[in-house]
């Protein structure tokens, strides 16, 4: 009787155990940590960070967990953090911004693999300890003008861009129009600039503020590079390019650069379904995901 209960519960209590080692094994690991700070989390979104911090740790199988620092922290405050959140980690990523604080780190932890994200070019500053995870720039405007295209229909594309944008960049752009036999150059404007009118628009992209645009509440698709969250962008609004720390990391974290070399990844693309024709976004899901091919 006893031994035919056993042999009842015994697939049960052996799935337990595994997920049990399983969890053990998870939880023991070394973490991933990303520095990250007050005012990126505010934009962001907290719950959204949360959600992005499991789906992150259960692809690597280990926790990707953020140490969460003042603006106006400095190198040594921000390594004490990190201290704080774990003393041997797997990996520490700092964001371009934190640069010195990602150098007096590894200046104290030198066998602690170091990487530092941001930007769209694969620049070391000579400062060989640092791996570096850029923007693939090229790619993002790519299928940038592959999405513009579909939502443009046969009106004009309005790219709003901040400050220099290489002419490299300008023909990743009208490559991917051309790819979707889109009639018609791209209207590029400086973002500190305006333009008043919008009369044959049919879909604007925004690489910068975009405040000044958005804030006018048309009902013009729009395709953003931001790092807000979703939640707080207006129905225009049909696909967002992420290039977050967070993003980028997602992406590059199961290969991350050695000390001392590059890697260029994509933005994160997110379809904002639901506000328009579905139909659409099914395409916009698979055009997302094309890869530019250099000629």
């Amino acid at each position: 009787m006893v031994i035919a209960r056993i042999r009842k519960f015994l697939p049960l209590l052996i799935v337990l155990i595994i997920l049990s080692g399983a969890g053990g094994t998870f939880y023991f690991r070394p973490p991933v940590l990303i520095v990250t700070d007050l005012s990126f989390v505010k934009l962001y979104g907290t719950f959204r960070l949360t959600v992005k911090g499991i789906k992150t740790s259960l692809a690597f199988f280990r926790r990707v967990a953020p140490v969460v620092v003042a603006e106006s922290a400095g190198p040594d405050l921000m390594a004490l953090a990190v201290d704080g959140a774990s003393k041997r980690p797997e990996a520490v990523v700092f964001p371009s911004r934190y640069l010195e604080g990602a150098r007096f780190y590894k200046e104290g932890h030198e066998k602690i693999p170091v990487f530092v994200t941001g930007g769209d070019e694969l620049k070391t500053s000579g400062d060989a300890s640092l791996g570096y995870i850029a923007t693939d720039t090229v790619q993002d405007l790519y299928r940038a003008g592959l999405c513009a295209a579909l939502l443009a229909g046969a009106d004009k594309v309005l790219f709003f861009y901040d400050g220099p944008l290489q002419n490299e960049y300008r023909e990743a752009f009208r490559g991917g129009l051309l790819a979707q036999e889109h009639a018609g150059d791209p209207v590029f404007l400086n973002s500190s600039l305006d333009s008043s009118s919008y009369t044959g628009i049919g879909c604007v992209v925004v690489d910068g503020p975009a405040s000044k645009f958005l804030e006018r509440n048309l009902k013009i698709p729009v395709i953003l590079f931001s790092w807000a969250d979703p939640a707080i962008t207006p129905r225009s609004v049909k696909l967002i390019f992420d290039d977050s720390p967070w993003a980028l990391v997602s992406q590059a974290i199961k290969s991350l650069p050695t000390p001392g070399e590059g890697l260029a990844v994509p933005s994160e693309p997110l379809v904002l379904l639901g506000k328009g024709d579905k139909k659409d976004f099914r395409i916009i899901n698979d055009l997302v995901k094309v890869k530019f091919e250099k000629k």
